[in-house]
């Protein structure tokens, strides 16, 4: 990476906040956080990141009222949102992506899974080292869920 991307963790567990702001930064990107939906949607507005990262179940709004909020704004319209949440239910994955979510994927975040969707939402190449299976070959796990009906490139980099 040449430039740090900023991304914006929005989650209100403080503990797994700071354990993945910690894996992040030592990715290369620069974190900001935020606790609750609302706080999360002002600082957005402010100073947009260049991605967010958002659960659903937060203090101050849920994180699908966020989402729904940031793509309706024309200052936050065009930031790739990365849903990382512990619900697994087909409704709440299908309204988030619906809502304008980038990527769905579940709790407990796996750093180097969610790495591969930042680096795909922002446009990035693959990290250095990533093992990239051959094409054709199939996820040895279920892969995250994205807005099209079609698996994205890169879900199984590990």
């Amino acid at each position: 990476m040449k430039r740090k991307y900023t991304i914006l963790l929005a989650d209100d567990d403080k503990v797994q906040t700071m354990m993945l702001s910690s894996q992040l930064r030592a990715k290369g990107y620069a974190v900001a956080a935020a606790y609750d939906a609302t706080y999360t949607v002002m600082v957005a507005m402010k100073s947009p990141p260049d991605l967010i990262v958002l659960d659903i179940k937060m203090p101050g709004g849920t994180g699908k009222a966020a989402l729904e909020r940031l793509k309706s704004s024309s200052k936050t319209t065009q930031i790739p949102v990365i849903v990382l949440s512990g619900f697994t239910d087909r409704q709440t994955i299908q309204e988030s992506l619906a809502l304008g979510a980038f990527e769905y994927q579940t709790k407990p975040a796996d750093v180097e899974k969610l790495d591969a969707a930042i680096r795909r939402a922002l446009g990035l190449p693959p990290a250095e080292g990533a093992n990239t299976p051959p094409a054709g070959t199939p996820p040895t796990d279920t892969p995250p869920v994205n807005a099209s009906d079609e698996p994205p490139r890169d879900t199984w980099d590990s």
